[in-house]
This record gives C-alpha cells, structure tokens and sequence, in this order.
C-alpha cells in the first residue's frame, strides 16, 4: 500500500493546518456518534478564556441526535487541570499543555456509558532534565458524579528508558487510539534505548515501541505485545479489540491479537524515526477484516488489495484533507476539506480572517460520486470542521469552530437539523443554543427521514 512515506507527510501536514489561534468557548473540536447512536457528543473549549466572571455550560456537550436537543453539559478546566495539570501534554505539538475536550471518546451510551479523554500521545516534563512516562493515557467523566478520574496504565515506573531529553529522544506514550465504537483502545509506550555505534563508537538513541490493548469499560489492560517496533506513526484497531495495524519505523503490519500473527504489509530498511507532531489513525471494516485507505481495501487474510472505483473526473484525491471518516458500511467516506483563509490587517491594526468554509463532501466507494454538503454560505463560518457518520450510517454529523453543529441524511446530503453552539451560560442558568426558525421543520424532516 506504500503508506508509511504517505502517512508521515501526512501526518506533518494535519499539523500544520491546525495551528493554534484563539479559542473560543463556542468552538467544537471533536463530534462522535454514541454507540446506540441515539446521541452525539461534542468536545470543545471547555471555557478556555481570560474572563473570569464568564460562566459556561462546560466542554463536553450530549446532544439528542434526533432533534438536536442539547441533554447535557459537563467539563471544564478544572477536570483538565486536575487530569493533567502543566506537566502532561500531546507530543510533538508545539503547545505542550492540554486546555480543550478535543480528545473526547465516549465508550457505550448515555447516560450508561462513560465520556473518555484519549490524547493521541501524552508525556511529561519534570522539573529534571530526565523526562519520565506519564503512568495514565488519559481521563473520564461517568454522567453521575462527574468528578474526573485518571486511567492508569499500571507499571510504566519500571520502564523509563535512558534517554538524553537533549537529543530530543524521550520517553512518551502514543499513538492512542481508541476502537470506533470506543469499547477498546490501542496504546503504544515508547522508551529509548542507547546503544554504541560499531564503527565509531557513538552512542545513538532509538525507541523500544511496546503494544497495550486496554478495555475501555473495565480500564484494565487484557494484552501486552513487546516491542512491535522502533516507533509508530500510525495505529489503528478493530471494534473486537482484537486485531491492530500499525505503521512504524520499520514495517507496516497487522497483528492478530490472539495469535501473535503478523501481517506484514511493508518493510522499511534502515529508517530513522522522527516523532510526528501529529499521529494518524488506521481505518479498518466493521467486520475486522479489511483495512481502508482513500485509495485502496487492503484484505489482511489474503494479502491483496483492490482499488476503489472512482467517477470519470472524480478520480484526484484531495490534496489537503484534515478529517476521514469511514461509514461502517464501507460504502462512503465523509471527508473534510480544509480552505485557507486570507489574512488582512484592518484600520485597528489587528489581523482579520477571511476565505470560504471548509468544504465537507460524502465520497462514494462504489461509483467515485461526490456530495457536497451545505455546511455553511457564511465567508466566515464553518472553518476547521470535524465530522462522524452514525453507527447504521444513515447519518452524517458535522461540527466547526464557532460552534456550528450539523445532521445530514448521508443518502441524500440534505440538512436534517442545525444548531449554533453557544457556550456560555445565560443569567437563568441554562445552556444558549441559537434555533433556527426552520428548525420545526427540520423535526418534520428528520422524523419522515430516519423513521
């Protein structure tokens, strides 16, 4: 599949297109669907704001995925301080510290289930110049208490490594990644390992990568693969929690978790290992037994791969791309295109945005066919959007900075409903959401649509 070079480069361009600007309370940064798909949750800022006296409903927000009724609110940068304070943060980003819900997971369905915060990488820095494992791969919220608690991956004391921070090696753990329907997650601890150059005798630094499965209901770790490789750029996981792929420095592989089996896919001779500042995901089918490119459906039993059928004119990927979902039902992608902007400076001095939106397509894996969805016709609006397609895949949900929250009928690509992300709480205590005045018959649309 020759993904290794592809996703690193991509990897370094996610990054680069999500560059840090100011952050709103309004903002949405992450959207799932719950695994009932009755529900959606959002994750935004979490009131990341200078004003003190400001109140906000909090970061996480549970939404009918029906109506759009907003259910519930919770989070704030409180919970964040107390999970991972200034000393824990994502690797390989330029800020280090972790101030927004943007690694919202939520495992089962409300308000049974649990709301996860699953960075894609974690570290720490000491006040020594020797950096140590974090000990947790991140937090969660139950919808009674909601008092944060800390997951813990239990003995990583006794595996910090001997790395010189200096060089730039370090000990972290990542890439996380959580199954699809947020039941299982695949966890990657990476200590450095010294060793002496024959020829000259230097001393060199590379990473020992070790494999974690963890069960998200019960946080306790049900499998341990040591050293899969020598860093890893990219991971992914089936629903089962029983099989894994990954893109390291020296192969692309999957692993049959009860097995041990590999599936080496391809090898990487005499590679050197740079952390991304930003990780990717691997796709797989519902059922486990593909892996999905934008390209390519790669079977893993038999080791062959068929490409996608593309309509005559459709057939150029996008060049940028910041968020791929896969439907479950391997029969679309939903894709987010990202726009850049043109920066001017007004009479105050002061920098101003303007451009298009995002632009959001549903591609067709059988005939190549594009539907673009009408996120927004603000100039703007509906920039930096994230996106989820329901469990039966019937459904598409987008979400944007602004606070900007969308349903569509992935069939048809026409609006089901829309909501405006406030954020802040009013005088009387309650979340702000701006209806439209469509929005009883977007109710009407979505009863005849989905019943």
């Amino acid at each position: 599949m020759n993904c290794s070079k592809l996703i690193k480069t991509t990897a370094l361009s996610l990054a680069l297109l999500s560059g840090a600007s100011h952050a709103s309370d309004a903002d949405i940064y992450s959207i799932h669907f719950s695994e009932d798909g009755k529900n959606l949750i959002t994750g935004g800022a979490g009131g990341y704001t200078l004003a003190d006296n400001v109140q906000y409903t909090g970061g996480i927000k549970i939404w009918d995925a029906k109506t759009g009724a907003l259910i519930e609110a919770m989070g704030d940068r409180k919970d964040l301080d107390s999970l991972f304070g200034n000393q824990y943060g994502r690797v390989g980003n330029r800020r280090w510290g972790i101030s927004n819900f943007k690694d919202v997971v939520m495992t089962g369905s409300y308000p049974n289930g649990k709301v996860l915060l699953l960075p894609s990488s974690l570290g720490r820095v000491g006040n020594s110049e020797k950096n140590q494992l974090p000990g947790f791969i991140g937090g969660y919220l139950d919808f009674s208490g909601k008092h944060p608690a800390r997951i813990a991956l239990p003995n990583l004391s006794a595996k910090n490594g001997n790395c010189d921070p200096k060089t730039g090696f370090h000990d972290y753990v990542g890439p996380i990644v959580p199954s699809n329907n947020g039941k299982f997650a695949a966890i990657v601890v990476n200590t450095c390992t010294a060793r002496t150059n024959d020829k000259d005798q230097q001393i060199a630094f590379e990473y020992n990568s070790d494999l974690h499965i963890m069960d998200l209901e019960k946080f306790s770790v049900i499998k341990t693969i040591e050293h899969i490789d020598a860093g890893v750029y990219a991971l992914g996981i089936t629903d089962s929690g029983k099989r894994i792929a990954f893109v390291g420095r020296d192969q692309f592989a999957i692993i049959d978790m009860d097995t041990n089996k590999r599936h080496v896919v391809e090898t990487y001779s005499d590679s050197d290992f740079m952390i991304p500042r930003q990780f990717s995901s691997l796709q797989f089918s519902k059922d486990g037994k593909q892996l999905i490119s934008l390209r390519n459906v790669y079977d893993i039993e038999t080791g062959k791969e068929h490409a996608l059928k593309w309509a005559n004119g459709g057939a150029k990927k996008p060049r940028r791309i910041s968020s791929v979902r896969v439907s479950p039902d391997l029969k679309f992608f939903a894709i987010v295109m990202p726009k850049r902007s043109l920066i001017t400076f007004g009479d105050d001095g002061l920098p101003h945005s303007y451009g298009k939106a995002d632009k959001v397509i549903l591609l067709s894996t059988t005939t190549g066919e594009r539907t673009e969805l009408e996120v927004t016709d603000s100039m703007t609006e509906g920039k930096r959007c994230v996106t989820d397609i329901s469990p039966d895949s019937q459904r598409v949900a987008v979400g944007c900075k602004g606070g900007l929250l969308r349903v569509y009928d992935s069939h048809t690509g026409k609006l089901i409903w829309r909501k405006q992300n406030i954020g802040k709480k009013s005088d009387n205590g309650l979340m702000q959401v701006e209806y439209d005045a469509m929005d009883n018959l977007y109710s009407m649309l979505d009863s005849s649509l989905l019943n």
